[in-house]
């Protein structure tokens, strides 16, 4: 079986973020963890936060270059010598009372697997 994994960082850089996206990718992609758990992933780190998630259009090819990232060991191996967040952020809040956008979301979800 193989399952898709998606990363953002929201709001404010913060110290750790990147050396987070790392381990959750080496974690992930681990051979020895996907034969004991007889699960395969794929992990993808989804650019500009929230808003990324938010405005990408999974049919368009131009659109998932511009937000999705696909993340393997090799690319984030030096993340963690990096402070803030390699992926970029935003401070956009979709759940938002104000301006509720998380059916949005929900269905971005549910388009890239």
């Amino acid at each position: 079986m193989r399952l898709r994994i998606a990363v953002l960082t929201g709001g404010g850089d913060c110290p750790g973020l990147n050396g987070a996206i790392k381990w959750v990718t080496k974690s992930a992609l681990d051979p020895k963890l996907s034969e004991k758990r007889s699960i395969s992933f794929e992990v993808l780190g989804i650019t500009e936060g929230w808003k990324g998630l938010l405005e990408i259009d999974p049919g368009d090819p131009k659109s998932c270059d511009r937000y999705l990232k696909r993340l393997d060991e090799e690319t984030v191996r030096t993340w963690d010598r990096y402070g803030g967040t390699n992926l970029g952020t935003s401070r956009t809040n979709p759940f938002n009372p104000k301006n509720d956008r998380s059916e949005i979301l929900i269905n971005n979800i549910k388009k890239l697997g």
